[in-house]
């Protein structure tokens, strides 16, 4: 009984440790991530609603958004409701480089879309975010919120969503026409305009 028990013991502390090694955690995390891409990518234009991918990186953890309200930019300037200028629009979402991308995102009200296949999740084991960058965004993000948006015209962001587990690296790649999201070894680069 007392052998069983030692033994029993050190498989289970020696667990972590293969999971670690094999980077199980990350790639398990990214397929995770592949799919709720894909199905938010299907949600959004069956819906129509315009929704986001929301990455914590210093939580380590991910869920869905979605918002009801209409996802169109007005062009009539005569409006009665008074817009943001550009600038304080450029404050309120510095990683956004288009401007008209922005007046729809200051009209957006996201909030929490949870399904079983997108519900609020954190990274399993020891396994973070590293350099998450979609196409709205300057520079990768290292730290705080990185979104991903999907669109109800049936596009996407172009996304690289790296996730490590030790020295093993996992990232998830979206593609901004077709919506796929495919798990890919290593970081790839990002792409530059």
């Amino acid at each position: 009984m007392i052998v069983i028990a030692i033994v029993a013991i050190l498989s289970a502390a020696a667990i972590p440790a293969v999971n670690a090694v094999t980077g199980a955690h990350a790639r398990s995390a990214a397929g995770e991530i592949s799919g709720a891409a894909r199905h938010l990518f299907d949600t959004a234009a069956l819906r129509h609603q315009t929704c986001r991918l929301a990455l914590d990186l210093d939580g380590a953890g991910w869920w869905a958004e979605c918002t009801k309200d209409r996802a169109s930019v007005a062009h009539d300037q005569g409006a009665s409701v008074r817009e943001e200028d550009d600038a304080a629009l450029e404050d309120r979402f510095p990683e956004e480089r288009d401007s008209e991308k922005r007046k729809l995102l200051a009209r957006a009200r996201f909030a929490q879309f949870s399904d079983r296949l997108t519900k609020k999740r954190a990274l399993p084991g020891s396994a973070s975010f590293a350099e998450v960058w979609s196409e709205h965004q300057r520079e990768p993000f290292s730290k705080g919120m990185a979104y991903v948006y999907f669109f109800p015209n049936g596009q996407a962001e172009a996304a690289r969503i790296p996730i490590v587990d030790g020295d093993n690296v996992y990232s998830v790649v979206t593609q901004p026409f077709t919506g796929r999201a495919k798990v890919v070894v290593g970081k790839p680069k990002v792409p530059r305009s």
